[in-house]
């Protein structure tokens, strides 16, 4: 596993930069975005908390299936994403870094975070996860997506070449590298109820599914 990454300002300048471009990643991400929007299970009246919102298609996508009565907010570090998704969504947004949630304990029944967490640098991802869990309610449940190692030969040769491209210039990779997600999440004390790899164009994404205990009494 490759435990580096760039730093949070060189992470910013970059999805500045490619922001309008992000939605050509449907390519390579769509499948499986939908299948955790899918395990997301939204109803209307939640309140839920996308995590870096890109370009908002799928914070638009939440905004709809909470309605009536729900409320979803959302966060981006970079300035670019937040336009573009405040263009499409019409949403309460603000700029904000990952690891630092600016919300109250058990605030949320949702937290979704699509293509995050593998940017995150990684000796700040048990932290990250635990802010994910502070945020949310007893029983809340978290729905997240990674770059992960690949399960298929060819699957594997594409994450060892994009690996080795990593090693060389993380800008060539947009920043990202594949983790091991359910392990890691598992770790920070939550229950985690569904677990896949999505495979589209040899690039392999773990979704997770995850559950806050909803033992009042235990740690926010």
């Amino acid at each position: 596993m490759i435990h580096d990454t760039l730093p949070p300002q060189d992470v910013l300048r970059l999805y500045d930069r490619i922001g309008p471009r992000y939605d050509w990643f449907a390519a390579l991400e769509g499948r499986a975005k939908a299948l955790a929007l899918e395990h997301l299970d939204l109803a209307p009246g939640m309140r839920v908390l996308d995590v870096g919102v890109g370009t908002g298609r799928e914070h638009l996508h939440i905004q709809e299936r909470i309605t009536p009565g729900g409320l979803a907010f959302g966060l981006d570090l970079s300035r670019v994403m937040l336009k573009l998704c405040r263009q499409r969504s019409g949403a309460p947004l603000c700029q904000a870094d990952a690891r630092r949630l600016p919300y109250p304990t058990g605030r949320f029944d949702r937290l979704y975070a699509a293509y995050v967490l593998d940017i995150i640098p990684f000796g700040d991802l048990a932290g990250t996860l635990d802010e994910f869990r502070r945020v949310l309610t007893p029983g809340g449940c978290l729905v997240a997506i990674s770059m992960t190692e690949g399960t298929s030969l060819p699957s594997r040769a594409i994450m060892g070449a994009w690996k080795t491209a990593y090693r060389l210039s993380p800008y060539t990779c947009a920043g990202c590298r594949p983790l091991r997600l359910a392990h890691m999440v598992e770790a920070v004390g939550m229950d985690v109820q569904y677990q896949a790899v999505v495979t589209q164009l040899g690039l392999p994404s773990e979704v997770i599914a995850a559950r806050k205990s909803q033992d009042k009494g235990s740690l926010a």
